[in-house]
């Protein structure tokens, strides 16, 4: 019999090697397991099986259903993989009543009336509704939502602090008393209570239970012993007899609240002065002088640090100096500049050209480089390729400059390259920095630093910069 009942597996094995490896991946498919997809809200749960029922779908899916919740299809109804399972959650509301207290409900209601309907509880035109805390009324319990949190009756918010702890409640008794025995709140002979036990209970009233607590007191090296229901370090000093005279303060301040047990301590402040001196930083001011050549410098007269003298107070808190502060300043002394001085006389010299002597009036070592029309950043077409700052064409012979250390439109001698004329302002040349400008078919790239000379005539003494950067870019 168990051997009859095999020859089926081994037929279908005797066909897989017959058909190879496709068709054993074919056959996988025969064993595959039914997808079932769950949307539990907006979730989407799947799970693999053969199941019979709605119900074992949901146990495999390990998912939790309430009595009050919505699930399509039914529970008892068979499972199909071609029909997704939708639940829809109860909501909890907790409501709250002058009778019965909080009690939680689970509920599929849309509306305040119908939930209030389907738990049973009546309510009359003069009954006091509150959704989270909010009065609703009679006639918008049946289009407003259903809250988290209903009360019904005559519910008020109150604070109640006592001393450790402070707590929030809403409650419907009448009197301070009923709130604090409502809220489990024991009270002591010696504890305080403000407002009175027997006053009525207003909206967002704060009950303060006052308790007695011992303390202890550090003042002057001694250290007292003392209980007090107050809360504030000065009233339980002044409770005690304590004073305190000018700066003199409290650990914990008055703005701290006093727990049991706590030590106030009392410290005393003392001050007393001294005067240190600061060096004030001197200005270096640059000057022209023809006493100097172009390009050179030369101090004129030294700096002098001044003096900023300030009165420091120091404090002293129980005989420990504590802080520093500047109580004044002022300046002892004046700081003096130190004076540079710049050449503006104008030697000139002779350098030899390719085309002959030439008379240059000023040297500067630059860093160079070279370009031509095509590296400029312009592409052929474009109305301003090709074309200088002065509006002369790129080429061999036009250089670019900073206008603020080359006068614009001026001769210059490169060695090497030789006579150039300062017509092209590039947007990366700044500085000390020239730009030897070339034709497409004589190209030499150019890179390092060179000596450039300034070839007369000597522009005018407005238009020359004395002060070159001193750094190379």
């Amino acid at each position: 019999m168990h051997r009859l009942a095999n020859w089926p597996v081994r037929l279908l094995l005797l066909c897989l090697l017959l058909l190879g490896a496709g068709s054993l991946i074919a056959a996988g498919y025969l064993v595959t397991q039914d997808q079932y997809v769950i949307y539990d809200g907006d979730t989407a749960v799947s799970v693999s099986g053969s199941f019979a029922t709605v119900q074992e779908v949901l146990d495999a899916a390990a998912l939790q259903i309430r009595p009050a919740d919505l699930v399509v299809p039914p529970l008892t109804d068979p499972a199909s993989p071609d029909i997704a399972i939708q639940i829809q959650r109860a909501k909890a509301v907790i409501l709250r009543t002058e009778a019965e207290g909080a009690r939680t409900f689970w509920t599929q209601q849309p509306t305040l009336a119908a939930f209030l309907q389907e738990v049973g509880v009546s309510v009359q035109r003069t009954t006091q509704v509150f959704a989270n805390g909010t009065l609703i009324p009679f006639g918008a319990l049946t289009q407003a939502a259903v809250p988290d949190e209903i009360e019904i009756g005559r519910f008020l918010t109150i604070t109640i602090d006592d001393g450790e702890r402070q707590q929030i409640v809403r409650t419907a008794k009448q009197t301070v008393g009923a709130a604090l025995q409502e809220a489990g709140i024991t009270l002591f002979a010696a504890d305080g209570v403000e407002p009175p036990l027997g006053d009525w209970l207003q909206p967002d009233m704060t009950i303060h239970v006052q308790r007695s607590m011992p303390l202890t007191i550090e003042v002057d090296g001694r250290t007292i012993q003392t209980r007090s229901h107050h809360s504030n370090a000065l009233d339980v000093l002044a409770e005690a007899g304590i004073g305190l005279i000018g700066e003199d303060y409290t650990r914990p301040g008055p703005d701290v609240k006093l727990q049991a047990n706590n030590t106030i301590q009392v410290v005393r402040v003392t001050t007393d002065f001294r005067v240190e001196d600061t060096a004030i930083p001197y200005q270096t001011v640059w000057q022209a002088t023809d006493q100097l050549d172009i390009d050179q410098k030369a101090v004129i007269s030294y700096g002098e640090a001044g003096i900023l003298r300030q009165r420091i107070r120091m404090r002293y808190e129980n005989g420990v100096l504590a802080s520093e502060t500047v109580d004044g300043e002022w300046v002892a002394r004046e700081a003096i500049n130190q004076v540079i001085g710049y050449g503006t006389r104008i030697t000139l010299g002779i350098v030899d050209t390719p085309e002959g002597p030439r008379e240059y009036w000023r040297v500067v070592r630059m860093r160079v480089t070279s370009y031509t029309a095509a590296s400029s950043g312009k592409e052929p077409g474009d109305p301003g390729y090709g074309r200088t700052a002065s509006g002369l064409p790129a080429g061999f012979g036009i250089v670019a400059v900073d206008r603020n250390v080359i006068p614009f439109r001026s001769s210059v001698f490169v060695p090497g390259y030789g006579v150039g004329y300062a017509g092209d302002t590039g947007g990366g040349v700044r500085g000390r920095w020239i730009d030897l400008g070339y034709d497409e078919d004589n190209y030499v790239s150019w890179s390092g630093y060179v000596d450039v000379y300034y070839l007369t005539p000597v522009p005018a003494a407005e238009d020359i910069n004395y002060l070159l950067p001193d750094v190379l870019p």
